[in-house]
Formats: C-alpha cells, structure tokens, sequence
C-alpha cells in the first residue's frame, strides 16, 4: 500500500488529457492514505478540492476509464500465475436514498430506493489448502438504471443477466496452460451464460438456482430431484460465522456428485451442455445445501471437495463490497450528480482491493521480520504499545495492529478480518502522522 501501487494503476490512463492523468493519480494517492475521509477532507486547500470536482465532471473521465489501467495490470497477473486463478463475480448497489439533492440517480433492485447498481468480477489466486491472495478486479460495470416509466424491468434484467458472460468475454480467453475458473453465486445460474462460459473455454462453478431438467444416462429428470437422490460419498468440514441469533459452528456436510447433460430452456435455442452437479449438504440443517455446477468433471472425492473449496473463496467479494461501502465509505459519498459518483466509484473501486489485501499480509508470510514489509516507524510504534522486547514478525505486528481495532486476539478468535486490521491500521497513520510533525519541527 504505497504511492507507486497507485501509479502503477493510473499510469497511462486514456482521459484525454495528460493533465487529468496527473490528477488521477493524485486522487488515487488521497484516497489510499485516507480512504474512509470526505473529499474535502482528503485534501487541504480549497482549490484542490474543486480540482476534483471538476476532474469528476468531464466527459472523458469515466468509470471504466479510470479502471482501465488496473484492469489489464490484474488480466496480465492472472496470465502471468502458475496457480489457480478464481474470477469471482457478484452484483450490488449504492444507496443514496438520503441524498436528495443528488441528480441523476436510478432504481435499485427494490425499485424504491435510488442509486447506482454494480457488477464486479475479482481476480484471487489461490491453491487448495492455502490462503488467498488478492490480484484486484479484473472488471467491474457499474450503471444507473432507467426509470420504469422509459423501460420495462424485463428489458433491464436481461440486459443486466448478460453480464455474467459479458465480463469473461472482455477478460477474454484464458492463456494455455493457465487455470482460471469463473465463480458465481445462483445469480450466475443462466443457461446463456453456461454456454458462453463453455464455448470460451472458461471453467466455471456456479451455485444452482433453477431446477432444470437435465439428461442422466439419456433420461429425463429434474436437477434437484437427482441430485439429491445421489448417494453421500464423503464429508466436509464447514466452518459456519456466526450470525443473527445463532453461534459459530463446525458443520459436517455430506457431499456427493454426478455427470448430467443440461437442456437448453423451452423455447430456446441452444446446446446441450455437459456438467458435473456437486451437492453438499448438512442432514440436521434443512437450510444448509449447496447445489454446486461446474464445468470440471469429477473422478474422486478429493475432486469433489476442490470444487467446494472454490466455491467457499465466493465470500470473498462480499468482504470486497464491504471494504468498498464500509472502508471507502461509497455511499457517503456527498455529490451532486449520479454521473461524479460513478467516476468516483472508478477510482475507490480500485483502493477498495487494498484494503481487502490488508488481511492478506499477515497470512502470507506470517514469519517474514515485520520491518520487510512495513516502514521501521509502525514496528517501533507496535514495540513500545506493547512492551515487545524483539521485532515482532509479520504476522505478529497485523495481530497487533487489529487489537488496535478492536481485535481481542485470542487463540480461539482465529486470524483477524480486514475491518479490525484496518480501523487499527488508521491509528497508526494517525500517529506517524505525529511523529512526522513532530520530527518537521527539530
């Protein structure tokens, strides 16, 4: 997290102008540094302050403009990967309903609210067993949606169904030799979007919304029916986060899997597309199954837990929208016109992957000296805050820095998530920010 990363990402940038090139990686310096701060307050004086609006007004500066960059340095990283690389896609959207005076504003998916609706695909690297580490994002459209009257909600879902398809076709085709795998939610669960994703040469695993009909051994049946009458092969072992009115846990789910051939829908034309379904259930929570597609044929049971693995790393862009709204503070965002908050949402949607590789740092390299990877400052800070008699190693100064954030830190409480780390990681900014006041003045 320094000011080269963010020049790497805008170096180059087509706005048009090198001049808005300039300022975008000036923006993109403020917003790393102070990622949570207003835009005014990221910057000092006033003439810098409307420097950025004016920045976000023009025509040439974009959303997908001002990801561009970053886009194609994270599709060159996956190319470039020996490991798995996982491109997981998911929707959201910003809510501005408070923010009266903002013009320019859509429906949400409620239809009551208004704001701006997104789509992101990230790029992790990952291998079974171990951590992940996050690329940045491979694609992300945002939009705002049209108002009812001028469009009807059928239109609007089509075209937005087809992203799914679209974002791994401007990805483009994966490099030979290369294992890439397209990850999706049941929102993924589009007969289109699987027969693109075959046809391109994408592996993809996808969570099952419909209940198709399918062909088993040249018969008839229906997906849920089927797979559940499969017999229970092995088990895994899930670890459940708590949530609303009930505790973390250890689940077993029982897992099994079969071939099958999936039909085009009636009235469409198309394929039949070749498919392994992967269920994963546990037998004393009715609300806990997994119906799992992929692309990947399945000989063993250790195939069939990989997949799962895979489709377990979906969370990870729910952490990543969380760091976008929460982190960045998106939807807090004071503008006057939908137009500024999608170039802003180009430029935050960028820094939002950094502060989600926060985490990753302290699992990485857990026994690296913490001195080789953060200035000697943050490590004397964390010394003397805790009476640590040795330089901590990497994985000890992260603990350290989330206790600051409210991270208990013990045994039992497992690694810390990027939210402590960060609000311990604003702490210390704050005091080098000190110290380097106080070293200005002798």
């Amino acid at each position: 997290m320094n000011d080269e990363w963010v020049e790497k990402q805008w170096q180059g940038v087509k706005l048009g102008d090198k001049r808005l090139e300039k300022r975008a990686i000036k923006i993109g310096k403020a917003c790393l540094r102070t990622p949570e701060s207003s835009l005014p307050k990221k910057f000092d004086a006033w003439g810098e302050i409307k420097a950025v609006y004016r920045f976000l007004s023009s025509p040439n500066v974009t959303h997908s403009a001002l990801q561009d960059v970053h886009n194609k340095n994270v599709i060159e990283m996956a190319a470039e990967s020996e490991k798995m690389v996982l491109f997981i896609q998911d929707g959201s959207e910003l809510i501005y309903n408070k923010h009266s005076f903002t013009l320019g504003l859509g429906p949400t998916a409620d239809s009551f609210g208004q704001g701006i609706m997104f789509h992101s695909c990230l790029a992790v690297e990952w291998e079974t067993d171990s951590e992940p580490v996050i690329l940045g994002l491979a694609k992300q459209a945002a939009w705002i949606r049209q108002d009812s009257k001028t469009t009807t909600q059928t239109k609007q879902k089509d075209k937005e169904s087809k992203l799914w398809l679209d974002t791994i076709h401007e990805i483009g085709q994966p490099p030979p030799k290369s294992r890439w795998m397209s990850v999706g939610d049941r929102g993924s669960d589009i007969y289109e979007y699987i027969l693109g994703a075959t046809e391109a040469s994408w592996n993809y695993t996808l969570r099952a919304k419909h209940d198709r009909t399918i062909l088993v051994d040249g018969e008839k049946k229906r997906l849920r029916e089927w797979v559940r009458g499969l017999k229970p092969e092995t088990e895994y072992e899930l670890d459940l986060r708590s949530r609303p009115n009930k505790f973390s846990r250890k689940a077993v789910l029982r897992v099994s899997w079969g071939r099958a051939i999936i039909c085009p829908p009636k009235g469409k034309e198309g394929k039949e597309i070749t498919v392994t379904c992967v269920r994963a259930y546990d037998p004393e929570d009715k609300n806990l199954e997994w119906i799992l597609t992929t692309s990947v044929a399945i000989n063993s049971a250790e195939e069939a837990l990989q997949i799962i693995k895979i489709y377990k790393q979906r969370w990870i862009i729910e952490e990543y929208h969380k760091c976008l709204k929460t982190g960045c503070r998106m939807e807090e965002a004071q503008l006057k016109t939908g137009t500024r908050l999608l170039a802003l949402l180009g430029v935050l949607g960028v820094i939002a992957t950094q502060l989600l590789k926060l985490r990753d740092f302290s699992r990485q390299t857990p026994d690296m000296p913490a001195e080789a990877v953060v200035h000697k400052d943050i490590v004397e800070i964390i010394k003397r805050k805790y009476k640590l008699k040795e330089n901590p190693t990497v994985r000890e100064l992260w603990r350290r820095i989330a206790m600051m954030g409210g991270f208990i830190g013990r045994k039992s409480d497992g690694n810390p998530g990027w939210q402590t780390i960060w609000c311990g990681w604003l702490k210390i900014q704050s005091m080098l920010a000190g110290i380097e006041l106080m070293r200005s003045y002798g």
